[in-house]
């Protein structure tokens, strides 16, 4: 496997798994009116990540030497 591919997925899944644990962490609650608050944000950024992580592995195992 090509290194520095392979070093920047598995950089991509720890970020990827600090945005999940930060959405773990953070968690939800209600206000007196009623309104849901969440972090929402780390959803997709945390998709994102994994999605980068893999593409970058494929990368690294086809550019392998």
């Amino acid at each position: 496997m090509n290194r520095r591919y392979f070093i920047a997925a598995i950089l991509c899944f720890c970020a990827s798994w600090a945005c999940w644990a930060a959405y773990a962490r953070n968690g939800s609650h209600l206000d007196q009116d009623g309104v849901l608050h969440e972090q929402f944000g780390f959803i997709p950024l945390g998709w994102l990540f994994d999605f980068a992580g893999l593409v970058l592995l494929v990368l690294a195992w086809i550019r392998r030497k």
